[in-house]
């Protein structure tokens, strides 16, 4: 009998570290890179991301400066190297599995409910979100693999935009057959 180690659970904290391993930011710019990055797969709001600096602070996972911004003082954050170290300890864990909450499916399960044409849809709906979100990532490559080409994480930036590429492609698959299904369904 095996004993697994425990799956690592991804936090506020964690994505905050993995960030900041990337140079000094303040909050804002935090959540402006998340639009800009890691958007399409992990989301912190400001609500989340101030609280967590202050305890990551206090815990001495980062370090703050403070220089004038006009009226304001902005604090920079930084990884202290027991910031870093969590990070490492953090990515050396096994991944949780989590399990999904996807709208969709649950109306679909329950679809014989309601109005078929409202179901397909439904459906439809989706395809055309996952058509524009195929166009963006693909993007998204060309952009990131033009501008940083050499960049030695730019590797695992791509496995994560590939990654976002074969699942989109593969819901899309999806949506094609549960829409002939509508169709054979008539």
């Amino acid at each position: 009998m095996s004993i697994e180690a425990p799956a690592a659970r991804a936090t506020t904290t964690e994505s905050l570290l993995g960030l900041l391993s990337l140079g000094p930011l303040s909050g804002y710019e935090i959540r402006q890179l998340i639009d800009e990055s890691i958007g399409n797969f992990w989301t912190e709001s400001f609500g989340q991301i101030y609280p967590t600096l202050k305890r990551m602070a206090a815990d001495g996972l980062v370090s703050v400066e403070e220089t004038p911004d006009g009226k304001r003082r902005k604090k920079t954050y930084s990884l202290t190297d027991p910031g870093r170290e969590r990070l490492r300890e953090w990515l050396a864990m096994p991944v949780s599995v989590q399990v999904p909450r996807n709208e969709l499916l649950l109306k679909l399960f329950f679809g014989n409910r309601g109005e078929r044409s409202e179901m397909q849809r439904l459906v439809e709906t989706r395809r055309d979100l996952l058509t524009a979100r195929l166009a963006r990532l693909r993007a998204i490559e060309q952009q990131i693999t033009a501008d940083h080409a050499g960049h030695p994480a730019l590797p695992f930036w791509l496995m994560t935009v590939r990654y976002g590429t074969a699942e989109t492609t593969a819901l899309l698959g999806w949506c094609k057959d549960c829409l002939t299904t509508f169709k054979e369904m008539s």
